[in-house]
């Protein structure tokens, strides 16, 4: 299966998905993501604002605006052929592909983690999306690179090592069901997500 195939099969079972278990779904990611930033101490973090048929993380900004710790959330803002950061607030628009953003403002700067919708993760542990190139554009860019979190509605991970150069490498692949990670740099993150998400979660990816 090449690039093209595995991106239709993908993307249709996560639309399937959605309408069955998208509920339940959208929150055990949102428990496993919380997490993550918190082990992590992250403060300036980049989320998106959701399709029908991925993660939901405007509920993480929510809850976590209740929280006595400070977090800056960032969504991308689409330019061109790539995006660039902006503060997460209303009134949202609906930008190109009918994905809402916030309304144009200054490009913001730093991040600590990115969290990033995907269709599916490849065994080079690369990011496959929707082919447009935004998200892999953004970050040839950057000086220096955030822990990179993919998320997915299912579990959509093939050992087929089917990216190309300059697709995005994450760190972290987050399921309703499984963590995949790169085995022995994040051992210690996995052992603390065990002891709060449970470990029928965790599944190591060997790098």
């Amino acid at each position: 299966m090449d690039k093209k195939d595995f991106r239709i099969t993908a993307k249709n079972r996560l639309k399937t998905g959605a309408k069955i278990h998208a509920k339940c779904a959208h929150y055990k990611i949102l428990k496993i993501v919380s997490n993550l930033i918190e082990i992590f101490k992250a403060k300036k973090i980049l989320i998106f604002m959701p399709l029908f048929y991925e993660p939901n993380l405007y509920l993480l900004a929510k809850n976590f605006s209740k929280n006595r710790i400070k977090r800056e959330f960032l969504v991308p803002f689409m330019l061109d052929v790539s995006f660039k950061m902006v503060k997460l607030r209303r009134p949202f628009e609906i930008a190109r592909f009918g994905v809402k953003q916030p309304p144009n403002q200054n490009a913001q700067n730093g991040l600590d983690m990115a969290i990033i919708p995907c269709i599916g993760v490849d065994g080079n542990f690369a990011r496959i999306g929707h082919g447009k190139g935004y998200y892999d554009i953004f970050f040839s860019h950057l000086k220096t690179k955030p822990i990179v979190v993919f998320v997915s509605l299912s579990d959509n991970f093939t050992k087929a090592e089917i990216s190309q150069k300059h697709d995005l490498v994450g760190d972290f692949y987050i399921t309703p069901k499984k963590i995949y990670l790169k085995k022995g740099k994040y051992d210690r993150v996995l052992n603390r997500l065990n002891s709060r998400c449970g470990r029928h979660f965790s599944r190591i990816f060997n790098s």
